[in-house]
């Protein structure tokens, strides 16, 4: 792999990485009752600091990640891609805080800042382990006195997240949660993965081993494995790995049991459709997935240099049920493009494995799903559907999922007008 540590960054890139940096983390406070959010608080530059981290701790805290994971031999030169980005992130800090135009930094100074965020506590991807994660984690930055004041929320909520599995590498093929008895919620685009559609049904592509599990924790010795039987609900139009905020990126999968685990609750799912507003605090829980990898010889496309760089440098467990905290950039109805009013955008840290995964509300509770998240691009911004502008599809699911209550008024799954639009 070939890197041009000096050409241009990507602007766009630059500026979520710096606006995130001067914004800071969330303020620790004393949370009162009602209290709707907790405002991040900008900070000028003192002696280079946010929040009391100074640029140096900063860059001290991304070398000691950095060392503390195991050489490699099969990823190349991992000494030089250490080095390559740990001087990055040097001059790319000096340069945030000096507020420098995003279109002079290089692409080493934004693999740096990347890099930086994802270990000293701005947008970390958090292991979850025996349903939670490690409150002491040296990269959970001021989040976790969000993530102890909602622990009992938030492991319900990871009861409920699922690991879809398939028996083709890499084993996975994204994440999904629980609607009702039976029932989970992924994206279409999940779906077109794992089965083929024909004349508006669908087949499995391997009908006795997809499966779902509950658990998928790093390390886990155990399953709470359910058997993927069937689709109950699939958005219109195929997504075919293309982002159009015109179509439902959502589909629903029947399960049954493989064993005697009880099928896991039902999560609450947000019905206020002003909801999630811009500065909300949220966290996504799925199954972050290897980065795309550079196979060819010479410089990599725009966009691989990232992945490629922070999975060479961080040998990282993908796979594996993560959480990642962050906030809502816009709510529906103020994404460009989104005519339907559904989408709304994050900055949580994620990966393809992703797609399906839960948004849920940090501000208030840990406990009420969002979003649908459904892709994304690093430091730029992540897609979720909005489920509150979701209800109509939702109710119907799953009441013909459990009791097929309105085959009268429209089929099980054959609807994906948005509520606004239906009558």
């Amino acid at each position: 792999m070939k890197i041009d540590w000096n050409k241009q960054a990507d602007p766009e890139a630059v500026r979520g990485s710096t606006e995130l940096l001067r914004g800071g983390l969330p303020e620790r406070a004393a949370p009162s009752p009602g209290l709707e959010r907790l405002e991040a608080s900008p900070s000028g530059r003192t002696e280079g600091a946010t929040n009391g981290r100074s640029e140096r701790e900063r860059v001290e805290r991304l070398e000691e990640a950095i060392s503390s994971e195991a050489m490699d031999a099969s990823k190349g030169d991992q000494e030089t891609i250490k080095r390559e980005v740990v001087a990055g992130a040097r001059s790319a800090l000096a340069k945030t805080f000096e507020d420098e135009a995003p279109e002079n930094f290089t692409l080493g100074e934004q693999l740096g800042l990347e890099a930086v965020i994802l270990t000293n506590g701005e947008r970390p991807s958090l292991i979850v382990k025996d349903g939670f994660v490690d409150l002491q984690a040296p990269d959970i930055g001021d989040w976790d006195w969000a993530l102890k004041r909602y622990k009992h929320d938030i492991q319900s909520v990871a009861a409920s997240v699922g690991r879809i599995e398939v028996p083709v590498n890499p084993g996975f093929a994204g994440t999904c949660f629980v609607l009702a008895a039976g029932l989970v919620v992924t994206n279409r685009h999940v779906l077109e993965a794992i089965a083929t559609e024909a004349g508006g049904s669908w087949t499995l592509n391997w009908p006795d081993s997809t499966t779902v599990d509950f658990l998928g924790e790093d390390g886990a010795t155990s399953s709470a494995r359910f058997r993927v039987t069937g689709v109950a609900f699939a958005g219109s139009d195929a997504i075919e790995y293309r982002i159009n905020f015109a179509h439902l990126d959502m589909a629903v999968l029947r399960l049954e049991p493989t064993g005697e685990t009880p099928f896991p609750k039902p999560l609450t799912f947000e019905t206020d459709d002003s909801q999630p507003k811009k500065k909300r605090h949220i966290y996504v829980l799925g199954f972050p997935g290897k980065p795309r990898r550079w196979m060819f010889d010479g410089v990599p496309d725009a966009g691989f240099e990232s992945a490629e760089v922070l999975s060479t440098i961080f040998n990282s467990k993908f796979g594996v049920k993560r959480l990642a905290p962050g906030e809502i950039k816009a709510g529906p109805g103020e994404v460009p493009g989104d005519t339907r009013h559904w989408i709304c955008t994050h900055d949580a840290s994620t990966l393809g494995g992703n797609s399906g995964s839960a948004m849920v509300n940090l501000t208030n509770d840990g406990l009420t799903v969002m979003g649908l998240h459904f892709g994304g691009s690093n430091r730029k911004q992540n897609w979720a559907h909005a489920v509150a502008k979701l209800q109509a599809q939702f109710l119907t699911i799953s009441d013909c999922g459990r009791r097929s209550l309105l085959a009268s008024a429209t089929r099980c799954g054959g609807d994906d007008r948005h509520p606004s639009h239906q009558g």
